[in-house]
């Protein structure tokens, strides 16, 4: 059997497999409905779990009860209780077993365990089975190729918890349905073998390799942009290895568009790129554009390791309320009041979510923009920036989105920018030439509590670190050496941490 037919075949099984999934999505609704009888089963059935008790989850009636009994959380209020399911304690957040954590991590690193049950997984899939139908249905030459999905590599090995909970997935065919998991590993560009390399030299040549063979590669989902960038750069600078791996006859043609950046033909049949394309993400795209001419590049939702909260229709400007698969509320930022997704206007809001994983009212940072809401439909939402990633040493208060702002008045657009700390000052590891260590410093001085830092002497000036080589891969590198996952490595212009200046070559006059 062809490739191609393969494909078809398993393709469009699972298009079958979901097309119940994706018929439910695209119905009339009351999303207020959908939403209030979500949280009405999930409270009842972890009533009588620790957390249930603790708030009185059985004396919940409605939605205004849920809001006065159960506090907005964040990930340090389930610290102790993660801990202990950790070691094998049930019953705790949820009444399900936990089949596995996912580790995930801030922008400032730090490992945070995730609770995985059953009904997390059919949570996610709730949103993965409609996005995926909607492309098979609307894009359906992605039916006649294999998939690529982002694997993180471990090198440090496979680990469990003390009580034997296995902590993150094997392979991304993990997410799907236990059906589609055999299907989904026949269908794959890439197999599970990658995620635990020896090095990550070895991860990259090994993902390229079998990209590369694989056929026919009709769909790349991955996360952060910059990946993918990275991965064309490795091919591109390991063509000539890479092409002895490749039937005699397609060799020339392979170095001859690796070299000129024309990765379109070198994946012919490539029809869809999944990525982050909003926040400090859409910074990248147009590199991306470069490198892939022609191929539609699809803005992914809102995922986080917590939850799946919106996902994207082909064609559409933003992504649609997953209401699904999670009880969504949402502060908004002009006057704090919370409203439910039934309740949304146009606006900026923060994201705050209750999950069957056992997360309950829990902030997961995310800043959102409401593009438009229906009367019988799910509103389509963008994510905008993640709220609080800030870096704050002597009180100076620089954020994500000022520092952002700041390069954007410098006329700095496209660079690798990255702002640290680096003693009593901060340093912008940048391949911008534009920038002095004054128009830096002046610049970040229209910040008040920057300004004041400086006046005081608490911070000395700015300074521009010139970088060279490939800064957007070290700057993976060494997040994913620390423990994040590269799906949770989100492009950033603002570090809290230092010792940056280990792992960035530096550019010699």
């Amino acid at each position: 059997m062809s490739v191609e037919l393969e494909c078809r075949l398993l393709n469009g099984l699972c298009r079958l497999l979901y097309k119940n999934e994706y018929g439910r999505f695209i119905s009339p609704c009351s999303v207020s409905r959908v939403q209030g009888e979500y949280l009405k089963a999930l409270l009842k059935r972890n009533a009588e779990t620790v957390y249930g008790r603790k708030y009185g989850f059985d004396k919940i009636r409605c939605y205004k009860d849920f809001a006065e009994r159960v506090p907005l959380t964040k990930y340090e209020d389930y610290e102790p209780y993660i801990r202990a399911m950790s070691y094998g304690a049930e019953n705790v957040l949820t009444s399900e077993r936990v089949t596995l954590f996912e580790l995930t991590s801030g922008s400032s690193g730090g490992k945070k365990l995730i609770p995985y049950t059953p009904s997390l997984r059919r949570e996610f899939q709730r949103g993965i089975k409609p996005w995926l139908c909607d492309i098979y249905t609307k894009l359906p030459e992605v039916r006649a190729g294999k998939s690529y999905w982002s694997i993180t590599p471990v090198t440090e090995g496979k680990s469990r918890t003390r009580s034997g909970i296995p902590v993150g997935f094997e392979e991304d065919a993990e997410y799907f349905g236990y059906i589609e998991q055999g299907i989904m590993r026949r269908i794959f560009a890439v197999d599970g073998s990658v995620k635990f390399p020896e090095n990550m030299d070895r991860f990259y040549f090994e993902t390229a390799r079998q990209l590369l063979n694989c056929g026919a590669l009709t769909l790349l989902s991955v996360w952060n942009p910059t990946f993918l960038t990275i991965l064309c750069g490795y091919i591109r600078e390991h063509a000539e290895a890479l092409s002895e791996t490749l039937p005699e006859n397609k060799r020339a043609e392979f170095l001859k568009n690796a070299a000129e950046n024309r990765f379109e033909r070198i994946f012919p049949d490539l029809k869809i790129i999944s990525c982050w394309a909003d926040g400090s993400a859409a910074d990248y795209i147009a590199e991306l554009r470069s490198l892939f001419r022609g191929v539609y590049i699809q803005p992914k939702g809102l995922l986080a390791t917590e939850c799946f909260a919106s996902f994207p229709l082909v064609g559409e400007d933003g992504s649609r309320l997953s209401v699904y698969s999670h009880f969504f509320e949402f502060r908004r930022l002009s006057d704090g009041k919370i409203v439910t997704a039934g309740k949304l206007k146009r606006g900026e809001y923060e994201l705050i979510v209750t999950t069957g994983g056992g997360f309950y009212r829990y902030r997961i940072g995310d800043i959102i923009e409401v593009l438009e809401t229906y009367p019988d439909r799910p509103p389509r939402i963008r994510f905008l920036r993640r709220g609080g990633v800030s870096s704050d040493l002597f009180g100076e208060k620089l954020t994500e989105e000022f520092v952002r702002n700041t390069l954007k008045r410098l006329g700095v657009s496209g660079e690798f920018c990255l702002l640290a700390p680096y003693g009593k000052r901060y340093r912008l590891y940048t391949t911008a030439e534009n920038i002095t260590n004054e128009t830096l410093d002046n610049a970040l001085r229209e910040g008040y509590h920057y300004d004041y830092c400086r006046k005081l002497g608490q911070l000395d000036c700015a300074e521009v670190v010139r970088v060279t080589g490939d800064p957007r891969k070290n700057y993976i590198d060494k997040l994913s050496a620390d423990g994040m996952r590269i799906g949770d490595i989100k492009p950033a212009v603002l570090s809290s941490k230092g010792g940056w200046e280990n792992f960035f070559e530096r550019k010699t006059k």
